[in-house]
């Protein structure tokens, strides 16, 4: 596959496009520094849960910040995914592991890790099984590996997925039908805008109570949203995270690495928060005008399907790496194969 025909693959199956999209160039990305370290995130949304209309007997719902576990199938997807990552990034030293504070990413993230932990056994077995009948003198001393994990393991509430106000446990197609009083487009601006915002939670809603309680202890009552719009999640959540506790971690972990070699974070969490993120490092949220926005609002990310997105910073900006598509691709984010 040529470059055109991947950057047209990559449009057609986040953007939902069929045709050839033709240089579409995102302008920070035309000037990619050559040198300094370049920083890899690993980005996955959650498995499928309960309320992702996959379970049986459950509908597509809106989630948001209701805690909601995975389905059967959802952790399935996770155990898949750290096969995945096993088998491309075995080589690669993966410096943090973030999840949200809810429980579907925390569930991925656990079943993702003992996958990926237990692939690499089982790689480690058949090559010392090779070993012992083929190269006796290079017998490994240990009879098994030992645990590989991530220098942190960090859970945020700022990855949180985006906040769906009063539309959180209504069932979708019910309420684009306009079975709760709202019009189908309205619905869809909600769900795709950047700045279309849900109507809010009231103080006294039997929900909104159940937030106060469980998340009030793990990011005080005054961070708990009650709507939000995916600029709301990237503006108010998304870019603190990545200035205040992504950025500073991984530039450190450069610092112990040799040439440019960056730090490199795996990230579970969900849909919009990682949409928000997409768009905070490619700085599509800084202008609303370019390709790169209006592709970022068409943006689907399918559960537990690993992407990657390099970028570097440079003078204290984030400078998105465009590896594979040359600077034709507005929001440089690819499946993880492409690059491992």
């Amino acid at each position: 596959m040529n470059r055109s025909a991947f950057v047209a693959f990559i449009h057609a199956t986040f953007f939902g496009e069929k045709k050839e999209i033709a240089s579409l160039v995102l302008h920070s990305t035309n000037s990619t520094p050559t040198t300094g370290p370049t920083h890899t995130l690993i980005l996955t949304r959650h498995g499928d849960s309960i309320w992702n209309g996959k379970h049986v007997g459950c509908k597509e719902t809106f989630t948001g910040w209701t805690d909601v576990p995975l389905s059967p199938l959802g952790e399935k997807e996770a155990i898949r995914t750290g096969e995945i990552l096993a088998d491309l990034t075995r080589e690669v030293e993966i410096d943090a592991l973030f999840t949200s504070t809810l429980s579907r990413a925390k569930m991925t993230a656990h079943y993702v890790w003992w996958a990926y932990n237990e692939n690499l056994e089982e790689q480690y077995r058949r090559e010392k099984h090779y070993q012992y009948y083929n190269r006796p003198g290079n017998m490994p001393q240990q009879n098994s590996m030992q645990y590989q994990g991530p220098a942190q393991w960090l859970a945020d509430y700022r990855l949180n997925e985006r906040h769906y106000g009063s539309l959180q446990g209504l069932v979708k197609v019910e309420a684009e039908r306009g079975d709760f009083g709202h019009s189908a487009d309205e619905v869809y601006k909600w769900r795709r805008s950047w700045h279309a915002k849900p109507p809010i939670l009231d103080d006294d809603d039997p929900r909104r109570l159940e937030e106060r309680r469980r998340f009030g202890p793990i990011c005080g009552l005054e961070n708990i949203p009650r709507g939000e719009s995916l600029n709301c999640v990237a503006k108010n959540r998304i870019r603190p995270f990545v200035e205040e506790k992504l950025t500073p971690l991984l530039e450190e972990a450069a610092r112990r690495k040799p040439g440019d070699e960056g730090g490199t974070a795996l990230i579970v969490a969900h849909a919009n928060s990682l949409r928000a993120l997409i768009g905070v490092i490619c700085k599509a949220d800084q202008n609303e005008t370019a390709a790169a926005f209006s592709k970022l609002e068409a943006m689907k990310i399918p559960t537990a399907s690993p992407l990657v997105l390099q970028f570097r910073l440079v003078e204290k900006q984030f400078t998105p790496v465009d590896s594979i598509g040359e600077g034709s691709n507005p929001l440089p984010v690819y499946p993880i194969q492409y690059l491992f």
